[in-house]
């Protein structure tokens, strides 16, 4: 008699999962787009107030991540964290150097970042909870532009 009250429990584990999974799927992945969030005052943009996503992949030790010219949108860092900049030109035609909108909130590390030929590189660091954009131009015209929420 013990032996089919053992088995109860792993015939219905199924049954009990499946509510779980099926919800899995259709829910949105954390990194992907964080809840929208207040910022400072004082720090008001429409874009602080905006979900964001995680940044891509770091190429560079000790660092968060790293944008290129590729990226668009809006992306997180944490305060005291630091991100690379790292944009190639697709001619003859160099990026100009990568500027904050807001240094307090996100500020230029200097460090010492050799880049090949043609592409021009940057460092920042998240410095306190706020909005940026990152903002670059090449000769022919084309910008670049992400915006950072540090928080």
């Amino acid at each position: 008699m013990r032996r089919p009250l053992l088995l109860l429990p792993l015939l219905l584990l199924p049954l009990l999962l499946l509510p779980l999974t099926a919800c899995a799927g259709s829910a949105p992945k954390p990194a992907a787009a964080g809840p929208a969030t207040s910022t400072p005052a004082g720090a008001g943009s429409a874009a602080a107030s905006a979900a964001c996503r995680s940044l891509p992949d770091a190429v560079l030790p000790h660092t968060d991540g790293s944008l290129a010219e590729t990226d668009r949108g809006t992306f997180c860092l944490a305060p005291g964290s630091r991100l690379t900049v790292f944009l190639t030109s697709s001619g003859p035609h160099d990026w100009s150097p990568v500027r904050s909108s807001d240094p307090a909130v996100l500020g230029a590390v200097q460090a010492p970042v050799t880049a090949p030929i043609g592409v021009t590189a940057a460092l920042f660091a998240g410095a306190a909870p706020g909005s940026a954009e990152l903002t670059s131009q090449d000769g022919s015209g084309k910008t670049w532009q992400v915006t950072v929420l540090v928080r």
